[in-house]
């Protein structure tokens, strides 16, 4: 599914610069080459069953990689730092751990999620994660790899690891309480909705951001912020469907009218990356990108509803 100039302005009414349009095509199959080359000799020595599984979980662990390092090269530039090799290499570990995370999450039963969360908090105050299998084991080597690369007891870095991982904790503490949940007025059962979708995409970019910086502004926290939420909303609107069938309740899929919410979502958040970053090259990289999320994302959306098939990644 790629990125459609014509949908675009039909969602929009406007597109980002078409240089940084022209940016982010030619950087997705640079990124996605050095995604496979750092990822898949990992993956060959410690999990090499990922590479054959049914669900194509290898794919999609590369195209997510491949965006997180899109965005972790904006991230850079806005700060005025060179993306080098070192920086791209990090990104593509923590896009790796993030899937990696995000499955342990959401994808192996309530059980094995809460499990999950009290070992991570182990791993988080002690070093210590007891593996149980080799997908833990890739998930321990490339966090061990990742962590290597920065100084994680820096504050700022260890701040943002413990604020992602209360987020997370949050959202998976809350899934247990679909009953007080449905007893709250619509208004506050949407507000908590939404804070939990912000919260855990918008701490995972300060955290990308934290291990390829030095320093982080409040100013520059504050602006990166809105971008890491952004993504979420257009994630779980163009995961609808299959949250859905997962009886996994978002912000998104609990909108009766959830396309006009994101772009009113999509608009404001825009504006205020527009108008609180100073105009660069990456500034406009990441609103590029974001752009060609949203578009592909909506497309995905109505593709699932027709199909109302499982999810699936969307390769590009």
């Amino acid at each position: 599914m790629a990125w459609e100039p014509h949908a675009a302005r039909k969602t929009l009414g406007w597109q980002p610069p078409a240089a940084a349009r022209e940016r982010v095509d030619s950087l997705m199959p640079v990124y996605r080459r050095f995604v496979t080359g750092t990822l898949e000799p990992i993956v060959k020595a410690y999990y090499p069953a990922l590479l054959e599984n049914a669900g194509n979980e290898y794919r999609k662990m590369v195209e997510l990689s491949t965006k997180m390092m899109l965005v972790g090269h904006a991230c850079t530039e806005i700060a005025d730092y060179p993306y080098d090799e070192r920086r791209q290499r990090i990104t593509c570990l923590y896009g790796c751990c993030c899937f990696l995370a995000d499955s342990f999450l959401d994808d192996f039963g309530e059980e094995a999620t809460r499990a999950y969360v009290t070992r991570l908090e182990l791993l988080f105050t002690t070093g210590w994660f007891e593996v149980r299998n080799e997908r833990e084991t890739l998930f321990y080597v490339v966090v061990s790899r990742l962590f290597a690369e920065r100084d994680i007891l820096e504050p700022t870095l260890r701040q943002a690891i413990l604020r992602l991982f209360e987020a997370q904790r949050r959202d998976v503490e809350m899934r247990g309480l679909e009953a007080e949940m449905k007893a709250l007025p619509r208004a506050r059962r949407l507000a908590r909705l939404k804070r939990l979708a912000r919260d855990r995409s918008g701490h995972a970019i300060i955290l990308l951001s934290a291990f390829l910086l030095p320093n982080l502004s409040l100013d520059y926290i504050r602006h990166i912020f809105v971008a890491g939420a952004l993504i979420m909303f257009i994630d779980d609107h163009g995961d609808c469907y299959a949250d859905r069938a997962d009886r996994r309740v978002t912000y998104m899929n609990a909108l009766g009218r959830p396309e006009q919410a994101l772009r009113r979502i999509f608009s404001s958040h825009i504006q205020k990356l527009m108008q609180g970053l100073r105009p660069a090259a990456g500034r406009d990289l990441l609103i590029a990108f974001l752009t060609r999320y949203y578009v592909t994302r909506l497309q995905k959306h109505r593709e699932q509803r027709r199909l109302r098939g499982p999810a699936w990644a969307v390769y590009e």
